[in-house]
């Protein structure tokens, strides 16, 4: 599941390349007649009342009858024979699943009522019916199986030994701290005995986003169309069945769904047999899966049509979506195919299923999930129409795709142990999917995005005292929730990246197929990696893996180096940790060596000029290390340490080295690669920020843009300037910025102008300049936008603008215009039916100056009647609150209306943590930092209390940025204008 990074932004914001990432349990005790009177007038209540939550309490059933409902799994594992579990409890938190009992296969049967207009007399609406036979091992005599259960309805259990006809079923308990259910049994089993567990149960089709969840859309004709979708990662299969659903416990799914006829219904296996029902329905029955864990488990049904081809090595590729945008699969299954195949190649291993299908879907929370064969999408990740969409939107499709087809190697084929190693399938995913993208589509320069788009924005949240390992030990489903960031998604690559250069891309994939193979349908964790990437490497130097990669998965945090050049060719380094706020200190807690790791320097000089094969060292966890220039360099050349950024740190020089690297740039900044241009700007702004060098370093940097063309530093510049834009926006030396910046983007606003055609990676840039330009208000820019959008008010069926630069003309003139402008917008948004131009116009709509108009824009998100799906909110908060005159406004709604918030999101994972970090992010005084802590006092913030925490650390950031910079980077200004 691909998690994205949030960047400080202008609040116009980007074509969203980069975006689009409860109910409690009452107890209840029954005896004798009431339990049977509670159980069925609960169950009718469910069974016959639209829309009536199901899921308030786990109802304990009496004993069974010993002969009801008894079915036998059409699918176990490998024959009846016994084997030795891989689960085990780990780590603090005592709330884990034991290894007494092991699954080995669920038959599960689900019938959602879904209802598109009138409902038939005495049915339900978003419930279904669930049934589930889990055939499990003993090994370890217990009278209890524990299990997980939440927000579902249990009506019946029975539980038998294989070959026996008594029941062994004596009642029910839960844990709800734990989200346990506990069969209590009438004897003990017998290990390596083999039992079926089988539960009848109701289950409601919630709205929030997770377990098996309702969903909607609506047709051209006005006409609202239902459909139910799933999404289970990381502990809510729970919510859809009552199963083991911790990832370890990985178990053969035979699934049957009956739905309406008209419907389909897709699911993780292949179809196998279609049987229809009376009264329109349908019963569908599905291959079984390879054994595989409850997170991966899927099933989407509703009103969807598909495109299909065959990839060059056999594999059933399906792409689905509403009826109205099919031909918008048309990419995504292309690419998806092409890529699919490439991954096979890539990891030597043929694609473990017989069919992939792809699905999006209208409302879901992250911008994907990897479910094994069927994997579901937000409409804006899979969907692409060349017609309306961008060309970074385009990319967001192929990574987003890339990043799930990964998964079903590095993650459903393996799976990590225990959710600690979930920067395992996350971080690989993140490093690999610019691999397969750059695979289909060569010209787009994927590797060099890298860069900019994973590595340097995860440097500034992994810079703070609050950050985390990418390996840390987690425990309850809130502290699961909250390690699905940047951290385990962008620095999981960046380390990945890294460890490929060191190793070689022959060891490291030669290593990456020894472990998916030795491991394949099982469960893994991070050393057993390093043993096979070190047993690969034994050959071309004999590293060890785990050594050096232990410094950098069990630490928080990354290095500063530090470079001093004691003669002409002798240069020391110094590591220390890097802390964007120094002075708050940090836990020694993941640093028990004091913050040290295994550094490989890759470095070249003024006469060498070799980026490709660099000179090396190691700091093998030494403070510091001497290394040895070129004996041709002169005691006044430059040089460079961490050629094309493969290393996961940050880079410092002596002042002279730093005056050199500048004059270099000014002079023929082609000398460097792009991406040490961006490493550049982006290390000296940020050690600027944290006084290692001074700002005017950093600015002096700057000078050279007029002749940069490149993206890469346009986008490392663009990224500090509009830090130091939102730090300015009170400030007397916004006027000097304003100055400087339009001076500074003329020459490339000239230069590429408005003509969009060219390669991609020059249309990003032609994106950045006219942003840029109108943002700091360039006339000619201000001139352009606003006659584009009035030209469009006035013809609203002909749309005149390219739709590359959409989003900054829709921002434009939504900002210069007034009330009339933004109706117009907010109606465009209404009655669009592409994703993709939808989430446009929601930025965009933030773009407005008028308060009132902005505070009506953040209600209409908690409205009853919201037009704004729950996925989407958090880019509306973003939007306002990257609006200079929005930031205010955000702050209230997000105080005055938290409870209500909290219960529409915080199940959320990726919505309600990116709605609290939309906050505090441009806050830079004192009384703003106490109204922060006063807010989060005594406050839960579930899944989100890391980012609270984050939030804290940021503001006092800012306000330390702020005493010490404003006003020399002000006179600086002054200067340069």
């Amino acid at each position: 599941m691909p998690g994205f990074t949030e960047k400080q932004t202008f609040n116009i914001q980007e074509d969203q390349k980069d975006d689009e990432i409860h109910l409690s349990q009452n107890k209840v005790i029954m005896i004798g007649a009431l339990i049977a009177a509670i159980i069925t007038g609960v169950g009718l209540i469910c069974f016959y009342v639209p829309d009536r939550s199901c899921g308030d309490d786990i109802i304990v059933v009496p004993t069974s009858d010993p002969q009801k409902g008894k079915t036998t799994p059409r699918a176990t594992t490998e024959g009846s024979e016994s084997t030795t579990p891989t689960a085990s409890p780990s780590g603090p938190w005592p709330g884990r699943l034991t290894t007494a009992v092991m699954p080995e296969s669920y038959e599960l049967f689900l019938k959602p009522y879904i209802y598109d207009d009138d409902v038939p007399s005495g049915k339900a609406r978003f419930t279904f019916d669930g049934n589930v036979t889990i055939r499990v091992r003993c090994y370890n005599a217990t009278n209890r199986i524990t299990l997980h259960a939440v927000d579902i309805n249990i009506t019946t259990i029975t539980v038998f030994m294989m070959g026996d006809t008594d029941d062994m079923y004596q009642g029910l308990t839960e844990e709800k701290e734990y989200e346990f259910i506990h069969i209590e049994l009438n004897d003990e089993l017998v290990v390596d005995g083999v039992y079926d567990i089988k539960i009848d149960y109701l289950g409601q089709l919630n709205d929030g986003l997770s377990g098996f969840y309702r969903t909607s859309y609506t047709t051209d004709d006005e006409t609202i169309v239902w459909g139910a979708t799933s999404q289970m990662q990381p502990t809510s299969a729970r919510k859809a069945l009552p199963c083991f659903d911790e990832p370890a416990f990985r178990a053969v799914f035979n699934t049957t769904i009956v739905h309406r006829s008209y419907m389909a219904a897709i699911t993780n296996g292949i179809e196998i047999d279609e049987e229809d029902l009376a009264d329109e329905w349908t019963r569908t029955t599905y291959l079984p899966t390879p054994k595989m864990p409850t997170y991966l488990l899927a099933f989407t049904v509703g009103t969807f049509d598909y495109t299909e081809n065959i990839t060059a090595n056999g594999v059933r590729f399906r792409a689905w979506s509403r009826p109205e945008a099919v031909n918008n699969t048309r990419y995504a299954l292309e690419t998806g195919s092409e890529i699919i195949t490439y991954f096979e190649d890539y990891f030597g291993i043929p694609f473990p299923l017989e069919k992939q299908d792809m699905i999006a879907v209208p409302d879901f929370a992250a911008g994907a999930m990897e479910n094994w064969g069927l994997i579901i999408y937000r409409e804006t990740a899979m969907l692409y129409d060349p017609e309306v969409n961008s060309a970074s939107n385009k990319q967001y499709v192929a990574v987003v795709v890339s990043h799930e087809l990964a998964h079903q190697w590095f993650g459903n084929l393996v799976t990590p142990k225990w959710w600690d190693d979930l920067w395992l399938n996350e971080g690989f995913a993140s490093y690999v999917e610019y691999l397969g993208v750059d695979f289909t589509e060569p010209t787009w320069g994927m590797k060099e995005q890298f860069v900019i788009n994973d590595l340097e924005p995860v440097f500034e949240l992994d810079s703070l005292g609050t950050s985390h390992p990418v390996r840390v030990d987690v425990g309850a489903p809130a502290e699961i929730n909250e390690i699905f960031d940047s951290i385990s998604y962008n620095k999981g690559g960046s380390i990945l990246r890294m460890l490929n250069n060191i190793l070689t891309e022959e060891v490291f994939t030669r290593g990456l197929t020894a472990y998916l193979k030795e491991h394949a349908y099982g469960n893994a964790d991070s050393d057993d990696l390093w043993s096979a990437l070190t047993e690969a490497d034994k050959d071309d130097g004999g590293l060890d893996v785990k050594a050096i990669m232990d410094t950098w998965t069990l630490q928080m945090g990354y290095p500063l180096v530090t470079l001093e050049r004691t003669d002409r060719k002798t240069v020391t380094a110094h590591q220390e940790h890097y802390l964007s706020n120094p002075s708050e200190g940090v836990s020694q807690e993941y640093g028990d060596q004091g913050y040290l790791w295994q550094v490989y320097i890759q470095y070249t000089d003024k006469t060498t000029n070799n980026f490709i094969m660099p000179n090396s060292a190691w700091m093998e966890k030494d403070r510091s290390i001497e290394f040895e220039l070129a004996d041709t360099v002169d005691e006044n050349d430059w040089y460079m340490v961490n050629t094309y950024q493969y290393g996961f740190y940050r880079v410092n020089y002596d002042h002279e080295n730093w005056m050199r690297l500048t004059d270099q740039l000014m002079t023929d900044h082609k000398v460097f690669p792009n991406e040490n241009r961006a490493q550049l700007i982006d290390d000296a702004f940020s050690l600027a920020r944290t006084g290692n060098i001074s700002m005017e370093t950093a600015l002096n940097l700057t000078r050279y843009l007029g002749n940069e063309k490149d993206l890469l530093p346009w986008e490392a510049t663009l990224d500090y300037m509009s830090y130091i834009t939102n730090m300015f926006r009170l400030s007397g030396g916004f006027g000097p910025l304003e100055l400087y910046m339009q001076a500074l983007v003329e020459p490339l606003y000239d230069s590429l102008g408005w003509n969009d055609t060219d390669e991609v990676l020059e249309q990003y840039n032609r994106n950045n300049a006219i942003r840029v330009a109108c943002y700091y208000r360039v006339t000619d820019c201000l001139d352009q936008a606003s006659k584009l959008y009035q030209d469009y008010m006035q013809n609203p069926d002909n749309n005149p603008i390219s739709n590359n630069l959409k989003t900054t003309v829709y921002c434009n003139g939504i900002r210069d215009g007034g009330q009339t402008e933004w109706e117009f917008g907010w109606n465009k948004y209404l009655s669009s039916s592409d994703s993709s131009e939808k989430s446009k116009w929601l930025s965009a709509l933030g773009c407005s100056r008028q308060p009132w108009i902005l505070n009506r824009y953040l209600m209409y998100t908690v409205a009853e009647d919201t037009q704004v799906r729950s996925q989407d909110v958090s880019s509306v908060l973003s939007a306002v609150g990257n609006n200079h005159v929005g930031i205010d406004l955000v702050w209230d709604f997000l105080r005055n209306d938290y409870d209500k918030i909290y219960d529409l999101f915080a199940t959320s994972i990726f919505t309600f943590s990116s709605i609290i970090s939309a906050v505090p992010q441009n806050f830079n005084t004192e009384q703003l930092l106490e109204e922060w802590i006063a807010f989060g006092e005594g406050r839960d913030f579930g899944p989100a209390t890391r980012t609270y925490e984050q939030g804290t650390e940021t503001i006092k950031i800012n306000i330390q940025w702020m005493e010490k910079y404003e006003d020399s980077i002000t006179e600086w200004l002054m200067r340069a204008l």
